[in-house]
């Protein structure tokens, strides 16, 4: 008896340390219910915060939390984090999701609430869902409601600031996210999105050399997060008009991992770049180059001029393959072809 109490303590005390010191009641709960347990709860709920788009970590996450489920049908916080789980499983990017795959996460969210009716933190999850749906005033509900319950972990201040933003109340947002940067919080996936939002906070009100500056802040603290550097790409090739710039971090993302979305704003920037030079004799051999690198990275020039005529500094890359396209007429050969 002695022996599982201490193991008890050091788990709480190991929590603070994660937690900042705050530690939520139902974590205290679960834990001193079956440390065993708490402990699968726990790695599963470190590999979501550590996600980055891997699927592997979502599998290892969903065995862990099978094996919980399978010994405790009513263990709360394993269906709060398949409710995490079923939002990142469905990711496509920032505004979307597949479609239908938001439903299974209201679900098990939903679940832990009716076992745990003062589940603070599923509420703080519930109302990131309802954002997310587009059901703004459940999602207000949802995180007024954690607030009377009492929560301190990070996601409710970011997710007050995701509903905000939406709502378009861009400087309320700033403050919430800056209250996060400026507390912190040992977490990191949410000391990550508390950087991320006060640069896209900073774009929204067109201070865009201060986006720039909130980009380079978010990749000093997350090096290799592809993400971070995909959206750096498409913040400087459509906002800051830096070809350049977007080209080297583009290609920076897609080396760490091979994913659609990079693929896609890295085709954008080096088709424009070709756009740029393929009528300069001077430079007809380089401006090949790239469309090669182009073609070879997302060739796809349809969906490319959808989103490049779209801004100012791209036109000229959806006028230029539009061009193309009628001189190669209807169909698209397999390969990169010669200018």
């Amino acid at each position: 008896m002695f022996k599982y109490l201490i193991s008890i303590l050091l788990m709480i005390f190991s929590i603070m340390a994660i937690a900042n010191e705050w530690v939520s009641p139902i974590d205290k709960k679960y834990l001193s219910k079956d440390p065993e347990l708490f402990s699968k709860f726990d790695q599963a709920r470190e590999l979501l915060n550590s996600w980055g788009g891997q699927r592997e970590k979502l599998k290892k996450a969903d065995g862990l939390l099978r094996e919980i489920l399978e010994k405790d049908a009513e263990y709360a916080p394993a269906y709060r984090e398949y409710g995490r789980l079923y939002i990142m499983a469905g990711y496509v990017n920032y505004n979307s999701f597949k479609e239908g795959s938001l439903n299974p996460s209201e679900a098990s969210i939903l679940k832990s609430l009716e076992i745990d009716p003062d589940y603070a933190d599923s509420y703080v999850l519930l109302g990131h869902l309802y954002t997310k749906m587009k059901r703004y005033d459940e999602a207000q509900k949802a995180l007024q409601k954690a607030e009377e319950l009492g929560t301190e972990i990070p996601w409710l201040q970011l997710n007050w600031a995701d509903l905000l933003k939406k709502r378009r109340d861009y400087k309320s947002a700033m403050q919430r996210y800056q209250y996060i940067t400026q507390k912190g919080t040992s977490n990191r996936k949410a000391y990550a999105n508390a950087l991320s939002g006060i640069t896209t906070m900073h774009w929204y009100l067109k201070e865009y050399d201060e986006a720039k500056k909130g980009y380079q802040k978010e990749l000093e603290y997350s090096p290799n997060d592809a993400w971070t550097w995909g959206n750096y790409s498409s913040y400087l090739l459509f906002t800051y008009k830096d070809v350049d710039g977007s080209i080297e971090k583009g290609r920076k993302a897609i080396q760490i991992m091979d994913y659609g979305m990079g693929r896609f704003t890295l085709g954008c920037a080096l088709y424009t770049k070709w756009a740029m030079l393929k009528d300069n004799p001077a430079t007809t051999l380089q401006a090949q180059q790239y469309f090669d690198e182009a073609w070879a990275t997302y060739p796809y020039p349809e969906k490319v001029i959808e989103k490049t005529q779209k801004y100012s500094y791209t036109k000229v890359t959806s006028a230029a393959l539009n061009k193309w396209l009628t001189s190669k007429g209807t169909g698209r050969s397999k390969a990169a072809p010669v200018l």
